[in-house]
Parts: structure tokens; C-alpha cells; sequence
């Protein structure tokens, strides 16, 4: 099977679906839509690595994915910026990793 129709129907769709919500809001949203949009991207990324994080085998664990979580929050709590917390997460995760204190 050919993989790349279904990467194009893909695209399609998303593209599609998302340009529908642009299209159909236009330019001018409602401000309380625009405040509630810039929680999207934090939302979905705190439902995609919280549970891997807390609960990575179906039981609650603690480990370097928790310990990351947390330097990540912190971080994200202070500096409100996305990329740094992202790299903070990462870093402990992996500078954990490095030593073994999984």
C-alpha cells in the first residue's frame, strides 16, 4: 500500500477542519475566544505527558518522567514561556536518564 494518499487525505482534513473554524469565525473572534484559545496548546500538551508521567504503567509511579513534570511546571509557572519549559522538561528527563536515577 502506498502510504502517501492516506499523508495527503490527512493533511486535507486538517487543513480543512481548521481553515472551516477561521473561515466561519473570521478575523474579528470574540476576545474572551481569543483568551480561551491560548490555553489550547497548554492543555494539550499537559493531557499528552501527564499521564505517562504520573501513571507510566498503569499504576501511580514516581520517576525521572514525574521529576521532569515538575521541573517543567515550574518552569512554565515562572517564565510563562512554552519552549523554555518544554527544554526544562526535556533536560531534567534526560540529565536523570544520564545518571540512572530512574
Amino acid at each position: 500500500m502506498n502510504p502517501w494518499p492516506v499523508f495527503l487525505g490527512m493533511a486535507a482534513v486538517t487543513f480543512a477542519t481548521r481553515y472551516a473554524g477561521i473561515a466561519v469565525a473570521g478575523h474579528d473572534l470574540p476576545e474572551i475566544l481569543k483568551r480561551w484559545l491560548r490555553y489550547v496548546p497548554i492543555a494539550v500538551l499537559a493531557a499528552l505527558i501527564a499521564p505517562d508521567a504520573l501513571v507510566p504503567q498503569g499504576q501511580l509511579a514516581f520517576g525521572a518522567s514525574t521529576v521532569a513534570l515538575l521541573a517543567g511546571l515550574v518552569v512554565a509557572w515562572r517564565t510563562r514561556n512554552v519552549f523554555l519549559t518544554l527544554i526544562a522538561g526535556m533536560a531534567t528527563f534526560w540529565f536523570l536518564k544520564l545518571l540512572r536515577l530512574t
